[in-house]
Parts: structure tokens; C-alpha cells; sequence
């Protein structure tokens, strides 16, 4: 417990120094993410970028900026913790709980900058192919572009979380029986908590907090309203999809007994 304890404390201090860092540099001391980020995007979209000091990489054609609030920082913060606090118990010794820490920081960088990049780049063509007279008076481009990032975001930190899962989870010789298929409902619902969990604490709880303490509401709660409603109806999506595939596959039976 103590191990996991001090493993913790380091994520929580790893993301409170990289959440300040973040606050207070421009888009040079970004590079480090940015670049990679861009080189995706130019990848996937075929539109050149050019890099302007003290702006970030710019398409004059399409007058879009990749600006240090792109970088997906937050994203790669909360993808790093999520990883620690939900695997590192799993780990039976401290050689593998910092190699736990460290993979967990290696890999949050590199889905950071390909699932920002697919977002950029939707984030491009989205609102070009549905035009102006297609969106309803409501949805501003402000508005269609937190709806792109919270379904890109979300959907694949659900998705990490998953693929990790996974490959962490013990085998269960009670698959099949009663007990295994509780714990398997119980595996499916904690597959969606602990995503649902860390994005709200980020996205909306510590934003929350801030805007408690300076007593500043504008734009606040239309913006945690429209988060809130395309995360629960992801979340309702997938497990209607993973029903539907559940039904189709069937129960297999087991000759294992508990």
C-alpha cells in the first residue's frame, strides 16, 4: 500500500508540474508536443503547416492555427493518470511499479499526439463539409469544436483504458459460470468508471474548483452541460454496442469450475 502510496503522490506531482507548466509557457516551449502533433496532422490531412514563432504552426489556406491550447496536454495528463491509479496495484514490486510510471508517461505522450492529430484534423474538415447552412442556429463553431474534442477525447481515453485492461487483466478460470459473469459485469462497468472519473475530474472538476475561487461563472455551465451530455450518451452507445456484440458471440460454455 505504501508502494502504491509514493508511486501516486509522483503521478499527482508529474501532472500538477506539467498542469503549471503548461499555464505559463507559449507555444515555443511546446515543441516538444506540437511538432510531432503537426507532422500527424499534415499526415492525415495533406495541409501543409508552417511554424511562426510565438503562434504556433499555422495553415494560411485553411486559416487554422495549431496553438499551444492544441497541444492536448490535458489529454495526455489525464490519459497518465488514469493508467497509474487503475494498474499500478497490480504491480507486485517496485522495479515494476516505476516501470509502470515510466511506461505509463511514454505511452500517454504517444496517443496524446495521435489521437490529438485525428481530432485537429476533423476539427479541419468537420465543420467545411457540413457548412454553414447544415448546423442548426444553436451550434456555434465554438461549440461544434468542444463537441469534437469531448467525442474524439473521450471515446479513446474509453478506449485506452480498455485496450490496457486487457492486457492486465488475470485470467478468469470462473469464465462462465455465475460468479464469472458477475465479476465480468463488474469488469465491464469499472471499464467505464474509471475513464468517466478521470475526465470529469479534469475536464470539469478542477476547472470547477478554479472558477469557485474566483467566483468567475461565465461560460461555465452550458460548457460542463454539453460535456456532460455527449460523454453519458457515449458512454449509454457503447455499452449498447458491446451488448449487441455480447449477443451475437453468445456464451460460450466452460468446463472450469470455481
Amino acid at each position: 500500500m505504501i508502494k502504491n502510496a509514493v508511486i501516486y503522490f509522483a503521478a499527482a506531482l508529474a501532472v500538477l508540474a506539467m498542469k503549471i507548466f503548461y499555464r505559463t509557457v507559449d507555444c515555443g516551449a511546446l515543441l516538444w508536443i506540437l511538432a510531432p502533433t503537426t507532422w500527424w496532422v499534415q499526415l492525415l490531412s495533406g495541409i501543409p503547416f508552417e511554424w511562426l514563432a510565438h503562434v504556433g504552426y499555422v495553415s494560411h489556406e485553411y486559416q487554422f492555427v495549431i496553438a499551444a491550447s492544441c497541444s492536448g496536454v490535458r489529454f495526455l495528463m489525464i490519459a497518465f493518470v488514469m493508467l497509474v491509479c487503475s494498474f499500478t496495484h497490480q504491480m507486485d514490486s517496485w522495479g515494476k511499479k516505476l516501470s509502470w510510471l515510466g511506461f505509463c508517461a511514454v505511452f500517454s505522450y504517444i496517443a496524446t499526439v495521435l489521437v490529438n492529430g485525428i481530432r485537429i484534423t476533423l476539427s479541419i474538415y468537420l465543420p467545411i463539409m457540413l457548412g454553414k447552412d447544415v448546423l442548426p442556429m444553436w451550434l456555434t463553431a465554438e461549440r461544434l469544436h468542444t463537441m469534437i474534442g469531448t467525442v474524439i477525447y473521450f471515446s479513446m481515453l474509453i478506449g485506452i483504458y480498455w485496450l490496457v485492461w486487457s492486457v492486465c487483466r488475470p485470467a478468469d478460470t470462473c469464465a462462465g459460470t455465475k460468479d464469472g459473469n458477475i465479476r465480468e459485469a463488474a469488469g465491464r462497468t469499472k471499464r467505464f468508471a474509471a475513464p468517466v472519473f478521470w475526465y470529469f475530474v479534469m475536464v470539469l472538476g478542477i476547472p470547477f474548483l478554479g472558477r469557485l475561487y474566483r467566483n468567475d461563472w461565465a461560460g461555465f455551465w452550458p460548457y460542463a452541460l454539453l460535456v456532460s451530455g455527449i460523454c453519458i450518451l457515449l458512454v449509454l452507445m457503447f455499452m449498447l454496442l458491446g451488448s449487441v456484440v455480447r449477443s451475437i458471440r453468445g456464451t460460450k460454455p466452460s468446463t472450469h469450475r470455481c
